[in-house]
């Protein structure tokens, strides 16, 4: 006979190490320990604790009681109550030894008692119950004194009904493995700890999730060391204010696990306190890889109840033996029954599978009864009491004996309907999308989409309608039914007109009608029935972009419970990609027959632009013949200008000299001197006139050649600052006049080298300064010079009068001048050949050239010029 455990005041063993092995041993004991209070001739079992005791044994399938001397029963447990047929208000208004009792019993039973109060007595005497309804079976009793304080206050004991002692045994073992199965088979990590944060217990999967192995954790090692320091505190607190039944505490949260190895993972926990104890018992879900969440434990349950609610998910333990299942409370109600309703045989779930996941779902079981795998995850359908079908997330694992057979499954349905229907909505919408390029017209696509969300709901009879504004009615584009024929709906404007696809037009909302409701059908003969009445029917709006365009509708003729409001919800949620779809296809289908129109416009239209492009290439022939005649003249005209202007701007210059030095001083009277001063001065300026159409001509020569391709271009590696020094100094003699303006220059310690012709870059230069000086009358002019590894960047800025918004965008075209003049007095000077000659000159080396300016207060033009790469050099 096994040797009785004795209990401490957590319920365990007073053991100190509890490995896992360890706890089925303890489970043993415990089981041998009931074995040695039933058996006779064996000394009652002493129990300092004894709501501890009834809270252990409460579960168990044996009559258990205590009764107090007056005969009145002040605890019985739950399988006594449901075997007499009575119930715990029975209980706590009275329930006597004689309610119980045979007549005959009754006085042998009170002697009984008397002899064990004494401690004379013999466990094992039998008697004749009575069930609340009369019935009557034989029993043994097993009983013990309960003393306080030295007194006697009563009796507790164990009654057998001895017509079925070995079933009594059978479900005492059973009780045993649901919770041992359950503790180890949920999915989740577990641990059971006291009030000193010792961990009792833990299940295989808290040693994978923390890498240490049961022998190193139970009774070794407290819970903390577990958490992470940052979580530490705040789970610690949450522990003492579970201890104080603080009702705000959270019974699940977040924090993060420490491994063995130093790993850190996100865990979300579950913690309950286990009624009238002071264990805890701890559910993880490691949410680092899973990124799911599980309910909370529920507190009135059994410590395998616990287990089982933390996951919210429903629970099944399947005795192969017996082909008898247990189903969890969440089990049934997931699928929408009571326990009646849903007996606990293997033909319910059968059942209750839908007909094309049988063999396979059974493919899966049987894999894991005949030895293949010891734990199986499936995805399938059960039928819900309202004839609709839940996907569940089934997991399972085996239990084998000692011989390696497998006797026992176990495990949890998750409810994933929700999931499924979000898998299927996105996989249709996708197809969807992809059907507007894979199909070659819109009849095509009206059946893939037809085809598409057939395979997620029952679309044999099903339509497609669009409103045909102009038309004022509604178009079937798309029609398949097993009763009603194609026809179209007009006057849809009509308030008369009526129809549930008028309704859900005019309305712009889902429309779901069914007979087993019967309230719809009332509001369906309000909106009106066109066609065959269906048993339901279901229909969306097509909306795009806020506009309602159609409908779409499913209906079935016999069955009013055919469609769900998971059905409205995905046919909703599919009908904007609908609605894209079939106006885009139409758009495509537009878009081509435009096209067909176009290339026969085009066509048409080609054979005159040949036309013209022929013409059009005989005039451009002329016009290079022309300009090629242009140029010519302007050059030749040029040329010949230039010698008799150099002869004119010579002997000009040469009178005004001889003039000075020969007749300007024989002037006798301040007559004389006056003619002499003003001929003088207009010898100057036939000189001067003759430089500026000196400039002219060259101008226009420049413009020309650049222009006509003849320019000769001598590039070589140039210091630009050198260039800009030569500039300067050419500048420096006609600032030497005009003492209010100072020329600046702003050059950095290196620049990078340019390839350019210097002649080219200088008249660059002396063009702008010339413009600066031209419109400055005081302040100063300055030259920048700034560069990168791609560029170099040139300024001239001035503090003159500035260039108009209006006449920027234009400063750089041929022959343009400002409109504030030429030069400062507005004289009538220049062609508006420079700035064009300079942007020529920039673009031909790949440069830009542009002027940042405000009327009033200066200008500054800028230009752009490629640098060599890794050419240095210092700035002289």
């Amino acid at each position: 006979m096994p040797k009785p455990v004795t209990a401490t005041g957590d319920g365990m063993t007073s053991e100190s190490n509890r490995t896992r092995k360890e706890l089925i041993a303890e489970l043993a004991a415990l089981r041998a320990c009931l074995g040695a209070v039933l058996t006779p001739g064996q000394p009652p079992v002493s129990d300092p604790d004894g709501e501890r005791y009834r809270q252990m044994v409460d579960g168990l399938p044996q009559i258990v009681y205590e009764m107090d001397l007056e005969g009145r029963f002040v605890y019985v447990n739950a399988f006594a109550l449901k075997r007499f047929g009575f119930t715990a208000q029975d209980v706590a208004t009275g329930l006597y030894l004689h309610q119980i009792l045979h007549p005959d019993s009754i006085g042998r039973a009170r002697a009984g008692m008397a002899r064990t109060l004494r401690g004379t007595g013999a466990n094992g005497e039998e008697y004749i119950a009575v069930c609340k309804d009369g019935t009557s079976f034989p029993i043994k009793v097993y009983s013990q004194g309960v003393f306080s304080d030295g007194h006697a206050t009563g009796v507790r004991g164990v009654v057998i009904d001895i017509t079925d002692t070995k079933r009594a045994e059978e479900a005492l073992y059973q009780s045993e493995n649901y919770y041992r199965t359950i503790f180890e088979h949920t999915g989740t990590a577990m641990i059971i700890f006291g009030a000193d944060a010792v961990v009792h217990r833990c299940n295989s999967q808290f040693e994978t999730l923390t890498g240490y192995t049961a022998d190193e954790i139970v009774n070794r090692k407290t819970w903390d060391i577990f958490v992470a320091p940052e979580d530490l505190e705040r789970v610690r607190g949450f522990n003492r204010q579970r201890r104080m039944q603080d009702p705000s505490v959270p019974s699940d949260y977040e924090m993060t696990i420490l491994t063995k190895d130093g790993d850190r993972k996100l865990a979300h926990l579950f913690v309950q306190a286990i009624p009238r104890t002071d264990d805890m018992v701890c559910s993880l879900i490691d949410i680092t890889a899973r990124h799911r969440t599980e309910r909370a434990l529920r507190d009135s349950e059994k410590r395998y109840e616990l287990v089982a609610r933390g996951a919210n998910d429903g629970i099944w333990d399947w005795d192969l033996q017996t082909d008898t299942i247990f189903y969890s409370a969440r089990y049934r109600e997931m699928l929408g029954y009571e326990e009646a309703e849903f007996p606990n045989t293997s033909d319910s779930w059968k059942n209750a599978i839908h007909p094309d996941d049988l063999e396979p779902i059974l493919a899966a079981n049987r894999t894991c009864t005949e030895g293949g795998t010891d734990q199986f995850e499936v995805e399938y359908r059960l039928r819900h009491k309202d004839g609709t079908y839940r996907w569940v997330l089934g997991r399972g694992a085996s239990a084998r004996d000692e011989r390696g057979e497998v006797y026992r499954l176990a495990g949890t349905h998750t409810d994933i309907t929700e999931r499924k229907l979000s898998e299927r909505t996105t996989q249709a919408m996708y197809a969807i999308s992809k059907a507007i390029s894979t199909t070659d017209n819109l009849q095509a696509l009206y059946e893939t989409i037809h085809a598409i969300l057939g395979q997620v709901i029952d679309a044999t009879n099903f339509f497609i309608a669009l409103y045909d504004e102009p038309g004022d009615r509604v178009a079937f584009a798309y029609f398949a039914d097993d009763k009603d024929e194609l026809y179209d709906i007009r006057n849809v404007s009509d308030p008369n007109t009526r129809g549930l696809t008028v309704h859900i037009l005019r309305t712009g909302r889902p429309l779901f009608i069914s007979q087993a409701d019967p309230i719809p059908p009332e509001n369906a003969r309000n909106i009106g029935i066109v066609g065959t009445p269906a048993a339901v029917w279901l229909g969306v709006p097509l909306k795009l972009k806020g506009r309602t365009m159609g409908a779409m509708a499913v209906q079935h003729y016999t069955n009013p419970r055919h469609y769900t409001d998971a059905d409205v919800s995905f046919l909703e949620a599919v009908s904007e990609q609908v609605a894209l779809a079939i106006e885009r296809k139409s758009n495509e289908e537009e878009l081509t027959r435009f096209s067909e129109d176009l290339e026969d416009m085009v066509e048409l239209r080609t054979t005159e632009l040949q036309v013209q492009a022929s013409e059009l290439e005989s005039a451009n022939q002329r016009l290079t013949e022309l300009d090629t005649i242009k140029s010519a003249l302007v050059s030749s005209i040029s040329h010949e200008l230039r010698t008799p202007l150099t002869s004119i701007r010579g002997f000009a210059k040469l009178t005004r000299k001889e003039f000075v030095r020969h007749f300007l001083p024989l002037a006798e009277s301040p007559l004389a001197e006056a003619k002499g001063e003003r001929i003088r001065q207009n010898l100057g300026i036939i000189e001067t006139e003759g430089e500026r159409l000196t400039r002219l001509i060259n101008d226009f020569l420049d413009i020309n050649r650049i222009e006509s391709g003849k320019v000769v271009w001598n590039d070589q590696f140039l210091n630009p600052c050198e260039v800009v020094h030569q500039a300067a100094n050419a500048l420096a003699g006609a600032l030497a006049a005009r003492p209010a303006i100072k020329l600046k220059l702003s050059l950095p310690p290196t620049v990078p080298l340019i390839h350019a012709d210097p002649d080219k870059v200088q008249q660059v230069l002396i063009n702008l300064l010339n413009n600066a000086c031209k419109f400055t009358a005081e302040g100063f002019i300055k030259i920048s010079v700034t560069g990168n590894v791609d560029s170099l960047t040139i300024t001239v800025s001035d503090t003159g009068m500035g260039i108009g918004p209006e006449d920027q965008p234009n400063i750089f075209e041929k022959f343009y001048k400002a409109r504030a003049g030429d030069t400062l007095v507005a004289e009538a000077r220049g062609t508006g050949l420079g700035l064009s000659i300079c942007k020529e000159i920039v673009e031909h080396y790949g440069g830009s050239i542009w002027v940042d300016s405000t009327l009033g207060q200066g200008s500054a033009f800028s230009f752009t010029l490629p640098s060599v790469h890794g050419s240095e050099t210092a700035c002289k």
